[in-house]
């Protein structure tokens, strides 16, 4: 049984992320309906607060979405962090998942600090070109009975909470109109996705060196579409329904963008 991800072909790490964020999804359009109704009518005073009431919503989320543990602790700058058993075709991969819970007004590009960057980033900003190394591990090294080393491999998710303020004095004080959800790529995947500058889902995040404030950088939702699919997807409300309409975004062999509907047990 292969538990080795580093002996993964590259399409097989990209199948590995690509399941790991259907549970993601599903997880999220089953609890789309609570996560709606906690969303809109809890104040916060700030949008610090909004972020950190989308930081509950996601655990919430996944609480019911665990693969088998491993009792290991990931160290970061990351909302939700678990190490655990990953099933996959190939093995039963030891894996490290990571999803971050942001919110914003805007709903075409994402802001990471480095510490999130799962690989290193390379673009354009200004003329000039900006190379920001990769802030998380590749894997975590594990001990294991025997003496022998396994390495869990590190996905990145971020869950990206897209709302528009209503009221400031009673509720619904803010509408939540779609999650988005976003797999970044394994940093052995860089040069399919970021080989250089020119070729990037990348771009400058905003912060002040002079007030020596941590390096940012944004992740564009429609440059991260169009180098692959299915690592953009939106859960969107739609009319009077209560839940997110569940879509899944993909790509055919040809390249050609695909849309299809799952089905899901509304919590």
């Amino acid at each position: 049984m292969l538990q080795d991800y580093t002996l993964l072909s590259d399409p097989h790490l990209e199948l590995v992320e690509k399941q790991t964020l259907r549970v993601i999804v599903q997880a999220l359009q089953e609890y789309s309906r609570e996560a709606r109704a906690i969303f809109e009518n809890t104040p916060a005073e700030s949008e610090t607060e909004v972020i950190v009431l989308t930081e509950d919503l996601v655990q919430y989320a996944l609480e019911v979405a665990e693969s088998y543990p491993i009792n290991k602790r990931f160290a970061g700058f990351i909302d939700y962090k678990r190490v655990r058993w990953l099933s996959t075709p190939f093995g039963l991969l030891p894996q490290v998942l990571l999803v971050d819970a942001k919110a914003s007004t805007e709903n075409n590009r994402e802001t990471l600090q480095q510490s999130q960057l799962p690989m290193d980033a390379d673009f354009e900003s200004k003329g000039a070109l900006v190379h920001v190394p990769a802030g998380l591990p590749p894997h975590l090294a594990l001990q294991a009975n025997g003496g022998s080393t396994l390495l869990a491999v590190t996905t990145s998710i971020f869950v990206h909470f897209y709302y528009n303020t209503l009221s400031a004095h009673c509720p619904p004080f803010r509408r939540l109109q779609s999650m988005y959800a976003l797999s970044l790529p394994h940093q052995r995947l860089k040069h399919a996705y970021n080989p250089d500058a020119t070729h990037t889902f990348f771009g400058q995040g905003k912060h002040s060196p002079a007030r020596q404030e941590a390096q940012r950088i944004r992740v564009y939702f429609g440059r991260l579409r169009a180098s692959s699919p299915w690592r953009l997807q939106e859960l969107r409300y739609e009319g009077d329904n209560e839940y997110t309409v569940p879509r899944w975004r993909d790509a055919l062999a040809t390249g050609e963008e695909v849309i299809t509907e799952f089905f899901f047990l509304g919590r």
